[in-house]
This record gives structure tokens, C-alpha cells and sequence, in this order.
């Protein structure tokens, strides 16, 4: 009998452990091949579009990526499918109140910094996306989450590819814009497809309540006996989202209010290129994360710390490596990628190569504390880097364009260093790799000399 059982627990350790690469593998393929494609339809964009067209462009992609991660409810959902403690009318009154948020901000947004086609295409898109929230819940609560978010990266791609080739048509906001309304359309409709959730159930709310809490979910949602607790983890993560959405778009925003043109262009080129390679950043963020919270469960935290220090220090040096390559091709890369009117990015190019690196502490470090269950200390990093931001790009940025954007950008990675300083204060002494600490710092400096004098040499 022992023996049977303990052959059943192997067999279901296996299942587990295969349905985990399965869904880590096309999480990285998809994100992989949205790399490529953003990194094959960047030189053909910045060409046909020229600076000033590509900014307008770059800006829109940018404020659909802060809009659409104000949606809440896919979290709360994928949590409470899990726990099987949310009705099928309290999801779909979560989706409806996370959609009517969206929606609101991505028209507010759209009014207040793109022109009127781009704002009505970033309205339609947070509207797709967040109806489709419920089914993405309901795929991942159920082990496939590596399928829906295949089926997003690879719609992203087609709406890159399909901007690419509109491009040679014209160089209009609605080039950009209608392939990405396309593209999350065929996203929920391929969502719906294969939920097998129930749409909805008795909604609690009253004829009585005022129409928009009907149509809104609200009027469910406040007599819905888990308001409590679906309240305090929405407050959380809109903390955490809200600060990093406005680390995400503030330099941008404000060149683009207080310089725009030519120079925005520049910048976000620049911008743009360097940051390329937080596509395989984030992956590597969705694939850690699942690994760590098993071997935390199974193996303790001070196994599991030792193998994610091995493992953070060479990814550590990767990333040095590869970036200290990218500093050495940067007028080759500029020249491939963007074209001869991007020219004058090359310094701030060399500049925000800096940023990128500690940014990837934070990529590493974020899923190792939600591993073990912390959302908490990004909040806090990332208000204070908002704040920090803000202040230095309000002053910076109208006195010197996009020089001012980029130290304002270089002063938010204060958060992975917040993130870092934190989670080494609460290791035992025993634990902290002090001489791997020393060489990323050393890493750190010889990188931001190498680059500063690139800069200088350039500017």
C-alpha cells in the first residue's frame, strides 16, 4: 500500500513537473518571438515613420502597455479560481468594475496625450482587454497560463508585424493603432474559446441601484459577502501597478508635453532599443517565479535562497556582458535598427544601458519575493521611485529634453535597489553573498564609467 501511494505521488510530481516546462515553454517562445519581431519591425518603423511619427508611435504602445496593467481582476480571478471561493457572479461583476476602470483611464489618458484616432483605438483596447480578463483567469487557474499568454504575446507580434507593414502605406496614428484593436479582439475571442466558465450567475444587484452600478458590477460587488477581502488586494495591487505604470510612461509624457517632435523621436528610439531585451527579462520573471515557489515549498528557504544566488549571479554577469556588447555596436545598432535620423541618440543610448542593468535586479528579485509571498516591497519601492521620478522630470525635463528624461529615468531604478537592499536586510548573515554582491556592484560602476565616457564622447 505504501508502495502504491508513494508510486501515485510520484506519478502526480511528474505531471506537475511537466505541465510546468510545458506552460514555462511557451512563455518563453512567445516572448521570444515578440522580441523578434520587435526587434526586425524597429528599424523598418523607425525608417518609414521618421522621429517624430515614431514618437507618437512609441508614446501609444506605451500607454496601452499602463492602461491595460491597471486590470486588476485578472490577479484577484486567478486567485479566487484557484481557491474556488469566488461565484461565478462575483467574477464577472470583478470584471466588469476592473473593465469600467480601464476604460475610464485609457479615455482620460488618450484626451489628455494622443490624438483623437489613437485615444478612440486605446479606449476599444482596454475595453477587449478587459473582457477577456475572466477567461484569462479561468486558463491559468486550470494550468494553462503558458497558453494564454502565448496567445497574447503572438497577437502583439502580428499587430508589430501588421504596423510594419502599414507603414509603407502611410505613416497616420491609425497605422498603428487599428492593428492592435484587431489584435486584442482576436485575443478574447480566442480566450472565449476555449473557457469553460460559466458567463455568469444571480447577480445580487437591485433595480433599484443607479444604471452604471448595474452595468459596472459595483452594485453586486458592495453586498457580494468577499468585498472585503476582493477591496484590500485590489487596494495592493493598484498601489503596485499605478507606481510602476507612471515609472513606465513619466519621462516620455512629459518630453512629450513639454519639448515633442524630433526630440521625443530621439528618445524613444533610444529608449526603445535598449529596452529590447526586458522582453526576455520579463520571461525570465514568469519562468523563475513558479520554479522558486515549488522548491520553496518543498526544499526550505535556505536551499532554495543558496540555488537562486547561483542563479541570479550568472544571469547577473549575462546581462553585463551583453549589455557591455550592445555599448561596443551601439553606432552599428542605431545605424541597423533606426536608421541615419537616429543618430543623435547614440549618447542617450549609452546612458539608459545603465538603467537596464540595475532594472534587472528587479527582475529577478520580484519573483523571488512574491515566491515566498511578498507583494508588499515592490509597492513601497516603486511609489518611491514614482515620486522620485516625477520630481526630478518636472524640474529636468522643460530645462533640458530628453538629457532630462533620461536622468529621469536613471533616478526611478532606485526601486530595484530599494527592492534589493530590503530582501538582503531580512536574510540571515549567514546567507548573504557578500563577495557576488561586491562584483554586481563592480559590474555596476565599470559599466556607468564605460558609459559615461561613450556619452561624453558623443554628446
Amino acid at each position: 500500500m505504501m508502495r502504491a501511494e508513494a508510486s501515485a505521488e510520484g506519478g502526480a510530481r511528474v505531471s506537475q513537473g511537466r505541465s510546468l516546462v510545458r506552460g514555462i515553454g511557451q512563455v518563453l517562445a512567445s516572448q521570444i518571438a515578440l522580441a523578434l519581431v520587435g526587434f526586425l519591425t524597429l528599424p523598418i518603423l523607425g525608417r518609414r515613420l521618421g522621429p517624430e511619427a515614431y514618437g507618437d508611435f512609441s508614446l501609444f504602445v506605451t500607454l496601452l502597455g499602463v492602461v491595460t496593467y491597471q486590470d486588476v481582476a485578472r490577479q484577484l480571478l486567478i486567485l479566487e479560481h484557484s481557491r474556488r471561493s469566488a461565484t461565478p457572479a462575483d467574477g464577472e461583476a470583478l470584471t466588469r468594475a476592473s473593465t469600467t476602470l480601464i476604460v475610464v483611464l485609457a479615455a482620460l489618458v488618450g484626451a489628455f496625450a494622443l490624438e483623437p484616432v489613437s485615444a478612440a483605438a486605446l479606449v476599444a483596447i482596454a475595453l477587449l482587454h478587459g473582457l477577456s480578463s475572466r477567461s484569462y483567469a479561468a486558463l491559468a487557474a486550470r494550468g494553462r497560463v503558458g497558453a494564454a499568454t502565448a496567445i497574447r504575446n503572438f497577437a502583439w507580434s502580428g499587430a508589430f508585424a501588421a504596423s510594419c507593414a502599414l507603414a509603407f502605406v502611410s505613416s497616420g496614428p491609425l497605422v498603428y493603432a487599428l492593428p492592435f484593436v484587431v489584435a486584442l479582439g482576436a485575443v478574447l475571442l480566442l480566450y472565449r474559446s476555449c473557457d469553460e466558465a460559466p458567463a455568469t450567475g444571480p447577480s445580487l444587484a437591485l433595480a433599484s441601484d443607479p444604471a452604471w452600478q448595474r452595468w459596472s458590477g459595483w452594485a453586486h460587488l458592495k453586498r457580494s459577502p468577499n468585498w472585503p477581502q476582493y477591496r484590500a488586494a485590489a487596494l495592493d495591487l493598484l498601489g503596485f501597478t499605478v507606481a510602476s505604470s507612471v515609472v513606465a510612461a513619466t519621462d516620455r509624457l512629459l518630453l512629450e508635453k513639454t519639448v515633442g517632435g524630433e526630440e521625443l523621436g530621439l528618445y524613444c528610439g533610444a529608449y526603445d532599443l535598449a529596452t529590447r531585451v526586458h522582453v526576455v527579462s520579463a520571461a525570465l520573471s514568469a519562468t523563475l517565479f513558479p520554479l522558486l515557489a515549488t522548491q520553496l515549498h518543498e526544499q526550505g528557504f535556505e536551499r532554495t535562497a543558496r540555488r537562486f544566488t547561483d542563479l541570479a549571479s550568472w544571469l547577473i554577469a549575462c546581462y553585463f556582458l551583453g549589455l557591455l556588447a550592445l555599448l561596443a555596436a551601439d553606432r552599428a545598432l542605431l545605424d541597423i535598427f533606426l536608421g541615419p535620423a537616429f543618430a543623435a541618440s547614440r549618447p542617450l543610448f549609452a546612458l539608459l544601458l545603465i538603467g537596464v542593468f540595475v532594472h534587472a535586479f528587479g527582475f529577478l528579485v520580484t519573483p523571488w519575493q512574491r515566491a515566498r509571498g511578498d507583494f508588499a516591497s515592490q509597492c513601497r519601492a516603486y511609489v518611491r521611485a514614482a515620486l522620485v521620478m516625477v520630481t526630478v522630470g518636472i524640474f529636468l525635463v522643460p530645462m533640458y529634453g530628453a538629457l532630462g528624461a533620461l536622468i529621469a529615468y536613471l533616478c526611478s531604478r532606485v526601486a530595484e535597489v530599494q527592492l534589493v537592499w530590503c530582501e538582503l536586510r531580512t536574510w540571515p548573515s549567514a546567507l548573504v553573498p557578500r563577495r557576488r554582491i561586491a562584483v554586481a556592484l563592480a559590474m555596476a560602476f565599470t559599466l556607468a564609467a564605460l558609459a559615461t565616457w561613450r556619452f561624453l564622447e558623443f554628446a
